[in-house]
Parts: structure tokens; C-alpha cells; sequence
């Protein structure tokens, strides 16, 4: 059997195609059949390859990660073991580092190097040991993570080898914080002074970092504000005398942060009044009112200068004088207020229109407020009534009464001075204009 039969017929020399099937010719024989094995041939490496792919895979990787490599590692903080503990007993400190990092080269495995960043590792100098101030040069030792085995790595170079630093004595400086707003504020709004606390500061380290420092400040930077700033934490900055930021490496304060708040008051201006107590026969529609100045501008608490539309700066008893009244008073403000005007005093004047005076001698002189046997001394008494001209023409004598109460004066001896009221009977539109008093003896029990 020829190869094409073998082919055609199969190996078990039976026909896989019936006649119709037949191709025309023994080479398209041949390609037909050599298409269908090379198939099947794929179909069987290409499952072999996917069984055999993860584990080369693995293998490669396995070879790979316990290949020894060599890799530097810079920037790898500098770390005293036992500084605070040298602080707290002995009162020394860490100063004047010639280098805060190190750069080392170390050997390993893939799998051990690979994993290692700089962040993970120290270079620790042990200063627990120290009892005084002195200059040191040292070599620093290696520290890894927990997790990593230090044996399996090789130190091949470190730079710098050695680290020089100083011990010394440390100092302590106590400075006032200060608050200085560099924001805004809306119109019509004032910014009061920051208010700090803790209000001082005691800073520690080298005495040479702390001759730097001149002050200590917290900065509030706010725009457009037109309401306090509530309590809170912040920073300071050290300053030197030209008042430059200072950043010491060594410093240390007894506080991280300052607690900071800023009132920011509402601006208003404010018309200055009196009050008036109504008497004799003056009331507020009879009084011309002057006041210098008119007005002053206040600064408060929102919430305060809302309702408040005007300042009482004193109250006057129209019955104190006849025509006139002049008086200088302090302005008073409350202590939620503060005065922006820099005025503190107010000149009232009050002038009283459309009313007249006129003496007249009363007689009727009466007591009240005790049992006991008085005597009054004063016959007569001349007072000053004011009234309208239809009023004022029709008092006498008859419509004055006055009278002294001697309620407060029931352990009293002898001949006393009372002050006295005077009533004008009959006319509600009139009064007495001041005061007086009359002469009572107190003759018994």
C-alpha cells in the first residue's frame, strides 16, 4: 500500500471516505490529510504548554528571588537611642549633628533587599551611657525591621562611617506668644486683639539655639470676617529680633500648639439720649434737648448692637431746675461695648419752652410718718411753682401744701432739717421747681 492508500485508507487500512468523497487527485489527497494531523498535533502541545507554564513560572521566580544582589539605601534617618532618657535624668541633649541621614550599601537576596525601603531602616547611636557634656565621633550600627533576618544581610559600605554630634547642657527660655492677624474684615466690622493661651512659652535646648530666638507668634490669617473666630489650636513660628522665621532642629516648648481666639465685633453708630423724669408741669414736649456730640460709634457683639439703637447717657428730673440745665456727664458704655470714637464725654443741654414761674410763700406745712408730738419750726415757706400762663395766673397760697415725711426720723431729738414735698392742689399741669426742706422739733416720746 502505497502512501497516499495509507493515508487515505487509515492505518487500520479501512476507508475513513466514501467514494463520493474522493478527492480529484493524490495532492489534494495529501493536504486534506496532512491538515487534520497537524491540527490534532497543536491540540495536544498546546496542552501541555498550559500544564507546564505555571511551573516554570514558579520556578523561575523561586531561582530569581534568592539571587544575591547588592542595592543602597540613602536618606536613612540618623535615630539616638536614649536621648530622652539623657534629657529627663541629666539634663543633657543631642546637638550639632554633622548629618541626619546615611547612605548605606548592603548585599542580600532579592527576596530580602527587594522588600526593603529606606524608611525601614535606622542608624542608631546608642547615648544612653553618656553622664556629661562632651564632643563625640561615633559609628552607628544597622537597625532592620522585626521581621527581617540581619543575618542574611551584608553591610558592604555605609556613608558617612562615623557621625560627630555634641553633648550639652540644656537651657530654657520663657518668651510671651503673640497674636497677629494678617487677614480681614468686613465693612462695618472691627478685628479685637487675639487672644492666646497659653499666653507664654517655655522653650528648651542648646543655649546657643535659644540666644536665636526673640519671640514666639501665631499667625491668623482670615478675609471678609464678620464673626469671632471660636478657640483653636495652632501652631507658632520662633522669630529672631529682625523677625525672621527660625526652624531649630534642637528646640523644644513645653506646648506644641496654642489655643487661639479672635473676637470680631459689629461697628454702629449710636445717637446719644436722655431720659427725662417728668415734674413740675415739664414734660418732654416742653423741652429743646442738645446733646455734643449726637452720636459715637460703638463696636460689640452682633447679637448686643442688633437691638440697640441708641445710648442713654443720663437721666434728668425736669422738676431739678426752671428754664435751663447744662451738665457735662462720661459717657456710659457697657462692657460688652467698646467706644471707636475716642469721645468719652457728652455735653447735655435742656431748655424748657412755653411754661412760666412764679414765687409763692406757702404756709400749709404739714407732717407725716409718726406718732410722736413734733413741733414744726418753719412758719412759711416761699417755692418756686411752674405751670402755663392760663395756669400759673390762677395759684395761690391755698393750693400749696408741704409736707414732711419724718418716717426715718422716729429715734430723733431736738429740731431736725427735713426735706419736704410740695404739692399745687387742684392743677395737674403745674409743680414746684427744686428742693426744700423745713425746721421739725422733736419735743416727746
Amino acid at each position: 500500500m502505497g502512501l497516499f492508500d495509507r493515508l487515505y485508507y487509515g492505518k487500520a487500512g479501512k476507508r475513513d471516505y466514501s467514494e463520493m468523497d474522493m478527492p480529484k487527485n493524490r495532492i489534494s489527497l495529501f493536504f486534506m490529510v496532512l491538515k487534520d494531523h497537524v491540527f490534532d498535533l497543536i491540540k495536544v502541545n498546546l496542552m501541555q504548554l498550559i500544564f507546564w507554564i505555571p511551573f516554570l513560572l514558579w520556578t523561575y521566580i523561586m531561582s530569581t528571588e534568592e539571587t544575591t544582589i547588592e542595592m543602597t539605601f540613602s536618606n536613612v534617618k540618623v535615630v539616638y537611642q536614649g536621648a530622652d532618657d539623657l534629657r529627663a535624668t541629666r539634663g543633657l541633649i543631642v546637638t550639632g549633628a554633622d548629618a541626619d541621614t546615611v547612605s548605606v550599601r548592603l548585599k542580600g537576596t532579592r527576596r530580602v533587599l527587594g522588600n526593603l525601603s529606606s524608611a525601614d531602616l535606622s542608624a542608631v547611636i546608642d547615648v544612653s551611657g553618656i553622664s556629661q557634656a562632651r564632643e563625640m565621633q561615633v559609628s552607628y550600627s544597622l537597625q532592620y525591621p522585626t521581621n527581617v533576618d540581619k543575618s542574611s544581610i551584608t553591610v558592604l559600605s555605609k556613608s558617612p562611617e562615623t557621625i560627630s554630634f555634641s553633648v550639652v547642657q540644656e537651657a530654657n527660655k520663657t518668651l510671651e506668644v503673640k497674636g497677629v492677624f494678617t487677614g480681614s474684615v468686613k465693612d462695618g466690622y472691627t478685628a479685637e486683639p487675639i487672644q492666646v493661651d497659653p499666653s507664654s512659652i517655655t522653650l528648651y535646648g542648646p543655649q546657643e539655639e535659644l540666644d536665636a530666638v526673640d519671640s514666639i507668634c501665631v499667625y491668623v490669617t482670615r478675609t471678609d470676617l464678620d464673626k469671632s473666630i471660636a478657640p483653636t489650636n495652632c501652631p507658632y513660628v520662633l522669630l529672631d529680633k529682625d523677625g525672621n522665621k527660625l526652624t531649630p532642629k534642637e528646640i523644644t516648648g513645653n506646648y506644641d500648639t496654642v489655643s487661639v481666639s479672635m473676637p470680631v465685633l459689629m461697628n454702629k453708630d449710636l445717637p446719644l439720649t436722655v431720659s427725662l423724669v417728668g415734674g413740675a408741669g415739664a414734660t418732654e414736649d416742653n423741652c429743646v434737648i442738645e446733646i455734643e456730640p449726637k452720636s459715637i460709634q460703638v463696636a460689640g457683639d452682633t447679637t448686643v448692637l442688633q437691638t440697640l439703637n441708641q445710648l442713654v447717657v443720663a437721666t434728668v428730673d425736669l422738676s431739678s431746675f426752671a428754664t435751663s440745665y447744662e451738665t457735662t456727664v462720661t459717657i456710659p458704655l457697657d462692657n460688652n461695648l467698646r467706644n471707636l470714637s475716642g469721645v468719652t464725654e457728652a455735653t447735655v443741654r435742656i431748655s424748657v419752652r412755653g411754661l412760666e414761674t412764679e414765687k409763692i410763700t406757702a404756709t400749709n406745712i404739714t407732717t407725716t410718718g409718726t406718732n410722736r408730738h413734733v413741733e414744726i419750726a418753719t412758719a412759711s415757706l416761699v417755692v418756686t411753682v411752674r405751670a402755663p400762663a392760663e395756669t400759673i395766673s390762677q395759684i395761690t397760697a391755698d393750693n400749696i401744701r408741704v409736707v414732711a415725711d419724718l418716717t426715718n426720723y422716729k429715734a430723733t431729738s431736738g429740731t431736725v432739717a427735713v426735706p419736704a414735698k410740695v404739692y399745687v392742689d387742684g392743677f395737674s399741669d403745674a409743680g414746684a421747681i427744686g428742693e426744700y426742706v423745713v425746721n421739725v422739733h422733736f419735743t416727746g416720746g
